[in-house]
């Protein structure tokens, strides 16, 4: 299904409602969140739902879809602090994960999330990006659909952009959850805004399913829930039956 919305604030508030419905129906979900400009206000929406006890959050258990390596939790440019700073210092205290920020053994620490995720059950609901390049999570482009969670080398142009939007270096290596990982949820949500989006949004509904462009391989998931303002949704408006998804 395919949403188009007035604008991120929309988009955002969508996302938050999602999310709030999904606990409603299943307090003890297992939920994998994401990071950067998109969902700010989804974070802001949500926290207010959960202050005014239209959820529980007692149960559930909050995964964060990728981390850097190498900088401490209280860096402002690791997720761990972006998370704490726009969620968690806002809302009751939950069972929050996510890749260790500073581990000495990145690939047993990769290992080791994948596990947890594993023992929560899977993801229930997972929010995803998109990245100009087409990456989700950071599963930049050539990741097999086979990866589940490992240690992912960031692509020049992902890490230009991260830094531009967050005003200084990170680190060219990351933690992320893999594409396997992602499609077992049962439930995915992309969200995306902006012009920029229109032409990989495109892209990863309406062209070939490849590993070139990793989020085309969301085509194949059955429970996908789309999120789009109307400039990021230009390209597809007139091709929305090509891919059997309602526009609303």
């Amino acid at each position: 299904m395919i949403k188009i919305l007035k604008n991120l604030e929309e988009v955002d508030l969508e996302a938050a409602r999602i999310l709030a419905k999904q606990l409603i129906l299943k307090p003890n979900s297992a939920v994998a969140l994401p990071t950067g400009l998109t969902p700010l206000k989804m974070y802001e929406a949500f926290a207010n739902f959960a202050r005014s006890k239209i959820v529980e959050l007692k149960d559930v258990h909050f995964f964060n879809l990728d981390e850097y390596i190498g900088l401490t939790k209280s860096d402002s440019s690791s997720y761990a602090y972006y998370m704490r700073a726009n969620l968690f210092s806002k809302i009751a205290k939950v069972d929050h994960r996510i890749p260790k920020t500073n581990t000495l053994d990145p690939e047993k620490e990769a290992l080791d999330y994948e596990k947890a995720i594993r023992s929560a059950g899977g993801f229930d609901l997972c929010f995803l990006g998109i990245g100009v390049d087409g990456h989700i999570g950071f599963n930049e482009p050539g990741t097999s659909f086979s990866s589940v969670t490992h240690v992912a080398n960031l692509h020049s142009s992902t890490i230009e952009r991260n830094t531009k939007q967050i005003g200084k270096s990170i680190p060219r290596k990351a933690i992320t959850v893999g594409i396997k990982t992602i499609m077992n949820s049962r439930r995915i949500v992309l969200m995306a805004v902006g012009i920029e989006k229109a032409k990989v949004i495109s892209q990863a509904l309406l062209d070939d399913i490849t590993p070139e462009l990793p989020a085309s391989v969301l085509q194949l998931h059955p429970n996908l829930t789309i999120l789009l303002d109307e400039e990021s949704a230009q390209k597809i408006n007139s091709s929305a039956n090509e891919f059997h998804l309602i526009n609303p």
